[in-house]
C-alpha cells in the first residue's frame, strides 16, 4: 500500500473510531438524562415531604420518635422514585407512564391529603377544647395531665343539636384518670341523687340532673361536694356525638350485664344480648338511655353509661383509631366541649402513641333507695321521686378516687 493510501486509510479509520466514540456517549448521555418533567415533579414531592412532616411537628401531638421515622421514610421514597426515574430514561420509547412519575403523583396525593386531615384534626381540637377561651381555668390548665392523676366529670345532657343548650344531665360520669399506672376508675352517680347543689340551692336539695340546669360548673361542684374529692375537668356531650362518634368507629363492642330489649322510648328498639353486642350509634344511645326495661331502672342504666364509656376508651386507645380520627372528630365538634386546654390534649394523644399501652379500666357505681319521693328545689309542682344516698356507698367510692388519685407505680 502506497504511503498516500496509508494515510487515507488511517484518517477514514480514526474517523469512525472517534464517530463511534461520540455516538457511544451520546446515546449513555441520553439514556441518563432525566426529563425536566420528572425534575419538577420530584422537586415538588421533595417540596411536599418537608411541609408534610412541618405539618406533623406543628400539630404538636406526635413524639419525636415519629418525626424522625416518617422523616427517614419519605427520605428513602424519595431516593427510590430518583432511581425509578432514572431506570425509565433507559426506555424512553415506552408509551406508558413511566412506573416514578406514577409514584410521586401518588405520594403527593397521599401527603397533601395526609396533611389536611392532620389541620383538621388540630382545628377540630381547638374547636372542642373551650375552656381556654373563657379564661376561667387558668389554674386547672397548669395540671401537667401526663404526669398528675386527675378527675374529669363527664356529663351527658339529654338533647341533639348544640351543645351549648343548658339542659338536664342525664349521665354523670367521673372518670378518674392515672397516667403513671395507665388505671381508670369510671363512677356513675344516678340522675336522680338527691343532693344539695353548691351555690345554687343552699340548704335545700334537688335530683342531680337538675344541676345541669344551672351549667356544667354547678354539677361538677355537686358531685366535688357529694364525693368530697377535686374534679378540675368536664366534658360534655349530646345525643348526637354519641351516635356520631361510634358510627365513626365503625360500631362498637359492648359488654352488657343483662339481656335486655330497649323501647322506642330509647331512640330504637334493640335486642340486647348478656355479653358482648355490637352496636351503632343509634343503637348505642338506646343502650345507654334505657331504664323502664330494669327493675332497678337508672341503677342498671348507670351501668350501661359505663360499660359504653369503657368499650368507647378502649377503642380510642387503640393506634388503628387514627384511620378514622377525622371522621370520629367532625362527629363531636359542635356536639362536645370541655374545659382542658389543647395543649393538655395534646399531650394525652401523644403520651399514648409514644407508650401504645393498654388501660387497665375499672367501674362502681352509687347506690341508695329510690322508692320514695321528696321535694326539689327545682321543682314547685309537688315531691318527685328521688334516690337518697347510700352514705357507706358514697364514702367507698370517695376511698376508691382517693386511692387511685394517690398511687404511684
Amino acid at each position: 500500500m502506497e504511503y498516500r493510501d496509508q494515510l487515507e486509510y488511517i484518517k477514514s479509520h480514526k474517523y469512525t473510531e472517534e464517530e463511534d466514540r461520540k455516538r457511544r456517549k451520546t446515546k449513555k448521555t441520553k439514556k441518563k438524562k432525566i426529563s425536566t418533567f420528572d425534575k419538577r415533579l420530584w422537586r415538588v414531592l421533595f417540596f411536599v415531604s418537608i411541609l408534610f412532616v412541618v405539618i406533623m411537628a406543628l400539630v404538636d401531638f406526635f413524639p419525636i420518635p415519629y418525626l424522625i421515622g416518617m422523616s427517614g421514610v419519605l427520605l428513602s421514597i424519595l431516593m427510590i422514585i430518583k432511581i425509578m426515574q432514572m431506570r425509565a430514561c433507559r426506555n424512553q420509547q415506552r408509551k406508558r407512564m413511566p412506573k416514578g412519575r406514577f409514584a410521586s403523583f401518588l405520594m403527593i396525593a397521599a401527603l397533601g391529603i395526609g396533611g389536611f386531615y392532620l389541620l383538621q384534626i388540630n382545628m377540630a381540637i381547638d374547636e372542642v377544647a373551650i375552656g381556654e377561651e373563657s379564661g376561667a381555668y387558668t389554674e386547672e390548665h397548669q395540671i401537667d395531665v401526663t404526669q398528675n392523676p386527675f378527675n374529669i366529670y363527664v356529663s351527658g345532657i339529654d338533647v341533639y343539636g348544640e351543645i351549648t343548650t343548658e339542659s338536664r344531665s342525664d349521665v354523670n360520669l367521673i372518670v378518674t384518670v392515672n397516667p403513671k399506672t395507665h388505671e381508670i376508675l369510671i363512677t356513675t352517680t344516678p340522675r336522680d341523687y338527691y343532693v344539695t347543689i353548691p351555690g345554687v340551692s343552699g340548704n335545700y336539695k334537688d335530683k342531680l340532673t337538675h344541676a345541669g340546669i344551672y351549667g356544667i360548673d354547678a354539677s361538677v361542684a355537686t358531685l366535688e361536694n357529694l364525693y368530697d374529692t377535686e374534679i378540675p375537668f368536664y366534658a360534655r356531650v349530646n345525643f348526637t356525638s354519641v351516635i356520631d362518634i361510634v358510627d365513626a368507629m365503625g360500631g362498637i363492642n359492648v359488654e352488657s350485664e343483662v339481656a335486655f330489649t330497649t323501647s322506642k322510648a330509647a331512640g330504637v328498639v334493640v335486642e340486647i344480648e348478656e355479653g358482648k353486642n355490637h352496636l351503632n350509634g343509634e343503637e348505642a344511645l338506646a343502650f345507654v338511655r334505657e331504664r323502664k326495661a330494669f327493675v332497678d331502672g337508672d341503677h342498671q342504666r348507670g351501668k350501661n353509661q359505663q360499660a359504653l364509656l369503657t368499650a368507647l376508651i378502649k377503642k380510642a386507645v387503640s393506634p388503628l383509631i387514627l384511620v378514622q380520627a377525622n371522621d370520629i372528630i367532625d362527629g363531636i365538634v359542635g356536639n362536645a366541649e370541655t374545659n382542658m386546654s389543647e395543649a393538655q390534649i395534646k399531650s394525652l394523644i401523644e403520651m399514648q402513641l409514644n407508650d401504645l399501652k393498654g388501660w387497665d379500666i375499672e367501674s362502681v357505681a352509687a347506690s341508695g333507695d329510690d322508692s320514695g319521693k321528696q321535694y326539689c328545689y327545682s321543682y314547685s309542682g309537688g315531691p318527685l321521686y328521688v334516690c337518697v344516698p347510700d352514705e357507706s356507698s358514697v364514702m367507698s367510692i370517695h376511698d376508691r378516687i382517693e386511692a387511685l388519685l394517690t398511687k404511684e407505680k
